[in-house]
Order: structure tokens, then C-alpha cells, then sequence
């Protein structure tokens, strides 16, 4: 929501434009997680309110608690492999590169 009012306010011509779509990016990514939460959530509560039907809704409650903590790990895989990325052209543009001017030249 934050992401998506500073692009509405006008903050997509200052440098805050590329956080605010890297926002709006993980929370999109993130929306299946909260959509598969609720729905376990439900199945986990009609078990309660419901007779006879006990097994489907603790199955139902089962596959989307699977699909969530999937989608968990997914991401902790590739934040990992971002992380690694990052330091790995870190330490060669610092250590490994003659002149360092050439990587770091547009950052300062």
C-alpha cells in the first residue's frame, strides 16, 4: 500500500521510484502467502465448526499450509542466491579487480 501511494504521490521521478517498485514488486510476490495463510485458516476453523467432514478440512488446511511454507522457501533460496551475488561481485570488484574505478566508477 505504501509502495503503491508513493508512486501515486509523485515520488516516481525522484531516486525513491526504484525502492518503492522494489516494494510493490515484494509485495506482490508475498500476496499468494497471505491469500494460502487465510485459506488454511479457514479450513482449520470449518474443522471446528463442522461435523463429519473432519479429515477433508485438516487435508484442505494441510495443502495450503504446504503451498505457503513452498513459497517460503522458494524465497529464502533466492534471497540467499541475491545476497551471495552481491558480495560475490562486492569482493571481486574490491579485491580481485586492478582498478576498482572500473566497478565502483558510477556509485562513487
Amino acid at each position: 500500500m505504501l509502495a503503491a501511494g508513493a508512486l501515486y504521490s509523485g515520488f516516481a521521478t525522484s531516486g525513491l521510484a526504484t525502492g518503492a517498485i522494489a516494494a510493490l514488486v515484494v509485495a506482490v510476490a508475498y500476496l499468494p502467502a497471505g491469500w494460502w495463510a487465510m485459506s488454511g485458516g479457514r479450513s482449520l476453523s470449518a474443522l471446528v465448526r463442522t461435523r463429519g467432514r473432519d479429515a477433508q478440512h485438516l487435508l484442505d488446511a494441510v495443502g495450503q499450509m504446504r503451498r505457503l511454507f513452498g513459497l517460503a522457501r522458494a524465497m529464502i533460496i533466492l534471497q540467499a542466491l541475491v545476497i551471495a551475488g552481491g558480495m560475490g561481485v562486492f569482493f571481486w570488484c574490491s579485491f580481485v579487480v586492478d582498478k576498482a574505478a572500473k566497478c565502483w566508477g558510477p556509485w562513487g
